[in-house]
């Protein structure tokens, strides 16, 4: 998890453990949305949403002192943890593809297969792929579900909770490049036709902190009004 401090190195300083908003402000460009050129309300949007999950993501782990690179974490923050993860994971899905949406690309060129039957190396450590678009899913095999076991008592490996929160911080890091690129991917999707996405409200909002609220009511305005250009393959 050495990676950790590249990513987020001044999450590390004692001064700023208290200021997540230092903490978010590390992993984004030095510049806030309100002083950006101005452009459409939806580009000064994202930048907006961008800074305000920032904050967010590393509050979620400064919290939970994942900075620290802890070996094993008690059951419950694991679990808090890993559900607030998730619940900003949906919304950083939403900005990027908001932000790709945005894009103007230059016309699709023929894609160079790739070698399935390369072999790849094996990685000595635990990471998680923070995915833009899910895999198909199906029912799994009967013979491939293992036996009922009862839950672990005591604390839990911190291992995959800090490689999900790494991998977010990550793709915040990196959103323009993590943008172009599903940018590319939807720009195939149109061409093959694909049907144009069904983007619903996210429930149980009024749960969420005021920001964090107002981001996910933003975002589905911004996604519909942003996918009416979509093409109609009806």
């Amino acid at each position: 998890m050495g990676g950790l401090s590249g990513v987020i190195p001044t999450i590390a300083r004692p001064d700023l453990l208290h200021s997540a908003r230092k903490a978010g402000a590390s992993i984004l460009p030095d510049r806030s949305p309100w002083h950006a050129p101005r452009h459409d309300r939806a580009h000064r949007f994202s930048l907006s949403g961008l800074y305000t999950l920032a904050r967010a993501i590393a509050e979620a782990g400064v919290n939970a002192d994942l900075f620290k690179t802890p070996e094993t974490i008690a059951k419950s923050v694991n679990r808090k943890v890993r559900a607030e993860l998730k619940r900003l994971a949906v919304l950083l899905r939403r900005l990027i593809f908001l932000m790709a949406l945005q894009m103007e690309l230059a016309p699709l060129k023929p894609r160079i297969g790739s070698n399935y039957y390369e072999p790849k190396k094996e990685d000595a450590e635990y990471r998680y792929v923070f995915t833009m678009v899910p895999a198909p899913s199906r029912s799994c095999p009967h013979f491939l579900k293992g036996p009922v076991t009862a839950p672990m008592r005591g604390p839990v490996p911190a291992a995959p909770l800090i490689a999900r929160w790494q991998a977010m911080l990550d793709t915040l890091k990196h959103h323009k490049r993590r943008a172009r690129r599903l940018a590319r991917t939807i720009q195939r999707w149109q061409a093959a036709g694909e049907a144009r996405p069904h983007v619903p409200p996210i429930p149980n909002a009024h749960r969420m902190p005021a920001a964090i609220a107002l981001v996910s009511g933003g975002l589905t305005v911004q996604l519909i009004e942003a996918l009416k250009s979509w093409p109609d393959s009806s």
